[in-house]
């Protein structure tokens, strides 16, 4: 798949293309809807499929004090869309200037002059431009005049409603790990490479590699059941995701730690890029009294999660 930072670094406009646009964080299971409508057209055509998006995302620009947190990383943005078939991902920088562009421009001088598009393909609320002045009655008349079929994808739903990144988001923030993984279509995980730490877990025979994840979202502090993917292979482990409080000296300002342990495994991973996937929450972080209290409570969390893992063995 061919990555363009801005619309404008593209040597070559392209003939004719099947276009979506959108942030696509997380790339769930609505979003998957839409590219598969992409890919489709764009074989049918035999032309290329092309994903416009933004970063960073427009509400952290518009609206600085709104918290906004990424699901994922922008890599695995792209590796979720090359895996669906996408051909082409058109990275806009957003920007206040940007911004003020007007839904016609915007079509006119960045995606017609650039991608010729022979068919644009939308969600059901998605609007664009200045004051979001571009809607779909906008698109349709604008489509219309210029020769291009529009597609407009309608909302998908499970029996809760409509998937979005703020229901997954709110799910990960429950412990909810189960709906939100329905919710994405695929498993939540956070990655990063391994630091050293204080290795209190090695010398309580329970040996974690600590991730620093490459995003600010952190779903509900605790213990979880997870695989953690260490180059192709994956590991049944436990995850904690919290501040260690057994550990705190008191102070507020305390960083998240995401700590793994992987079940029979002893390699040495300092620097080594990992994955977390998160498969189910077993319980809240807590403060314990003391460093047994703390070991008790850890085999009890190991023997809960090779429960799990044994019971979903059987069960595939």
């Amino acid at each position: 798949m061919q990555v363009i930072s801005g619309i404008k670094s593209l040597k070559n406009p392209v003939t004719g293309s099947v276009v979506t646009i959108g942030n696509f964080d997380g790339v769930h299971r609505g979003h998957q809807q839409l590219v598969e409508t992409v890919v489709r057209e764009a074989r049918f055509f035999g032309v290329p499929s092309v994903v416009y998006t933004f970063h960073p995302h427009p509400v952290k620009v518009l609206h600085p004090e709104r918290p906004t947190f990424r699901l994922f990383d922008l890599k695995d943005q792209e590796e979720q869309l090359e895996k669906a078939g996408m051909e082409m991902l058109v990275i806009e920088n957003f920007t206040a200037d940007f911004s003020q562009i007007s839904a016609h421009e915007f079509l006119q001088k960045y995606l017609v002059a650039n991608l010729h598009p022979k068919t644009l393909v939308v969600g059901h609320d998605f609007s664009f431009g200045a004051n979001r002045g571009g809607n779909i009655s906008f698109l349709e008349k604008f489509c219309a005049d210029n020769g291009i079929r529009l597609i407009v994808i309608p909302p998908f739903q499970d029996h809760n409603g409509v998937v979005s990144s703020t229901r997954i988001r709110q799910a990960l923030r429950d412990g909810n790990v189960d709906l939100a993984n329905d919710l994405l279509g695929r498993s939540y995980y956070v990655r990063g490479h391994v630091e050293q730490g204080f290795q209190r877990g090695r010398t309580i025979g329970v040996p974690t590699a600590n991730i620093h994840p490459d995003v600010e979202f952190i779903p509900r502090q605790g213990v979880y059941c997870t695989l953690t993917k260490v180059g192709n292979h994956f590991h049944p482990s436990i995850t904690n995701i919290g501040v260690n409080p057994t550990f705190s000296d008191g102070s507020s300002a305390r960083p998240i730690k995401i700590e793994s342990h992987l079940f029979d495994f002893d390699a040495q991973l300092y620097g080594v890029e990992v994955e977390v996937h998160l498969l189910h929450f077993i319980r809240d972080e807590q403060k314990f009294a003391g460093i047994d209290e703390l070991k008790q409570q850890i085999q009890k969390d190991i023997q809960e999660a090779r429960r799990y893992f044994d019971e979903h063995a059987q069960n595939s």
